[in-house]
């Protein structure tokens, strides 16, 4: 059986994850001039979008299995697209503040489900490549779509303006409403259940799997310190212009770091996983400590940029390596490594 219409579904997923966590905060000046809310109110929201991940990933470790792949993934595009469309109604309809909280819980929501059902139903998919080069390729969508989020908006801003940013959210929501529908056609595998070894929170008696929950915690911290900080730390740490800090940091970062995976998502089933984490982790190490210490700006954005390169493999290298430890793990190992990854994240 063809697969190759499901696969680009996984990809356009991680495309959809992209737009959900990385939309609202574009959208943060706007909230706070049309509806007058607090600069810590939106603060809150990132923190909320990342504790909804985590919650749902805890639950998805006992109930993934029970459902079907074609279940979990079209309501985790479809719950991501209504997401979007509250955020679009709901802060002119009620409170602000409550229209764009109930907003926040539900397009994270569809966001933990994508991480959680996505990765290992594309890890489990026919690939000419080895395991871990598709993993960081679907990955890559990721990086790839938050790209294409900073300057598309950027763009929609400047036609529709502040008087119509409404408008903005509901055209994203288009990505995941059509995803949504093409999940429910394209041909799906069946869910590889957990033995009774390795089923849920059991894999912490394993030592590699403990140590390799600790090491997806790192990935997630180490690629969203610096995805969420490099614009301020440009703008007021380097005394760049708010344009060219948006530009210049979360955009060139994302920018890289899409390179990454792409690259070892096309050339990665020639090269020894372990090694390449060791690389890219010694990058990251070396990039976090030029932006720091640098004298030069240009270094210091240099040095930003090239970061993204480092974190590149560190996610979906993590997946697969476990993975491949524990092949009979199923789903529910793929929600406990996403859980780690969000705690990171969260930290």
């Amino acid at each position: 059986m063809n697969y190759n219409n499901t696969r680009r579904a996984c990809n356009a997923g991680y495309i959809t994850q992209a737009i959900v966590l990385n939309l609202a905060p574009l959208l943060f000046v706007i909230f706070q001039n049309k509806f007058s809310v607090s600069l810590g109110f939106l603060a809150f929201l990132t923190l909320v979008t990342f504790l909804v991940q985590i919650v749902i990933d805890l639950i998805a470790v006992r109930f993934v299995e029970r459902f079907g792949y074609r279940v979990l993934a079209s309501s985790s595009q479809l719950v991501s697209a209504a997401g979007l469309v509250m955020m679009s109604f709901l802060p002119s309809l009620v409170i602000p503040e409550v229209g764009l909280l109930i907003a926040a819980l539900v397009y994270s929501s569809g966001s933990a489900l994508t991480e959680v059902v996505l990765s290992p139903l594309a890890e489990g998919l026919p690939a000419e490549e080895g395991k871990g080069s598709s993993l960081a390729l679907l990955h890559s969508f990721y990086a790839w779509g938050h790209t294409a989020v900073i300057l598309l908006t950027t763009v929609l801003l400047a036609i529709f303006t502040d008087v119509l940013w409404w408008v903005i959210p509901l055209i994203w929501a288009l990505v995941p409403l059509a995803n949504g529908i093409t999940f429910l056609l394209v041909p799906m595998i069946p869910m590889q259940e957990s033995d009774a070894k390795h089923d849920g929170v059991k894999l912490f008696r394993y030592k590699y799997f403990a140590l390799a929950f600790i090491l997806m915690i790192c990935s997630g911290a180490a690629e969203q310190a610096m995805a969420q900080w490099a614009s301020y730390y440009a703008e007021r740490g380097l005394g760049i212009t708010k344009a060219m800090g948006d530009l210049l940091g979360p955009c060139v970062f994302a920018v890289m770091m899409a390179v990454g995976r792409t690259y070892f998502g096309l050339r990665g089933g020639r090269m020894k996983l372990n090694r390449a984490l060791l690389v890219c982790s010694t990058l990251t190490f070396a990039c976090y400590m030029g932006a720091v210490f640098s004298a030069s700006p240009i270094m210091s954005l240099a040095a930003i940029g090239i970061s993204g390169l480092g974190v590149s493999l560190m996610w979906p290298g993590m997946l697969s390596v476990s993975a491949e430890r524990f092949p009979r793990a199923g789903a529910s190992m793929f929600a406990l490594m996403a859980l780690g990854g969000d705690i990171g994240c969260s930290l």
